[in-house]
């Protein structure tokens, strides 16, 4: 006999066979534990709009309990359906938990960038061309490089090394994939103004690509589910 999970979820109770529980692919705990915050990336941090989504850090997720709500996720109105009526998370729970602006410039760009270059402009190293895939680059390379600042760097190169943090923040906590061995750097270009950085609608980026990530996990044959979880967790 198969082993039953039970959720009490709204007053109603959730009979769920763990060989169907979704796998959450967030890597938040992983990026905490191997690249600790230098002290002095941390007005850089706060200047981003990001300190809010570093102070919450890792929470344990159940997944069980995000399986359930992913049951009850309906693509046609972005909805949970359970027995009290309809829920949702708002964009108004994103700013509260996060700390993410939700109005502002869009999130948006284009992927058409040399990225070597990119890099060199903005963290001030050339990574090497193999540990570049298509616009992602290897999550390992960035945290070997920029996860202990030297002692005596310039303010511009502390900079670089925000933009690095910052990057591998939004690529293991906010926009997941699925492996997290790769971090998108199509953010990139918008951590060149940090001050700047901040004026954007981060937080509706976050919450439509959890949408987006909800509607794909509730189809049939889903086996898990990535974006920002802890937002359903919370």
């Amino acid at each position: 006999m198969k082993k039953i999970a039970v959720y009490y979820l709204n007053d109603l109770f959730v009979f769920l066979q763990l060989a169907s529980v979704l796998t959450c692919r967030q890597h938040i705990s992983r990026f905490m534990r191997e690249w600790e915050m230098d002290p002095r990336l941390r007005p850089y941090i706060i200047r981003s709009g990001f300190y809010g989504v570093y102070r919450i850090g890792h929470i344990t997720l159940d997944w069980g309990l995000i399986t359930s709500l992913v049951e009850r996720w309906r693509p046609e109105t972005h909805t949970f359906h359970l027995p009290v009526g309809e829920m949702t998370i708002t964009l108004q729970d994103v700013a509260v938990i996060l700390g993410l602006r939700i109005h502002g410039l869009p999130i948006t760009g284009t992927c058409d960038i040399d990225w070597s270059l990119l890099c060199y402009e903005l963290l001030g190293v050339t990574p090497p061309t193999s540990e570049i895939r298509g616009s992602a680059i290897l999550t390992r390379w960035l945290c070997h490089q920029f996860s202990h600042p030297p002692v005596d760097l310039d303010d511009a190169t502390l900079e670089q090394y925000a933009r690095a943090f910052i990057l591998g923040l939004i690529g293991s906590a906010l926009f997941t994939d699925n492996k997290g061995t790769h971090i998108h750097m199509c953010y990139l270009p918008l951590l060149r103004d940090l001050t700047q950085t901040s004026m954007y609608s981060w937080g509706s980026a976050v919450l439509a690509h959890l949408y987006r990530e909800l509607c794909r996990a509730s189809l049939d044959g889903a086996t898990d589910i990535a974006g920002c979880v802890t937002l359903l967790q919370v």
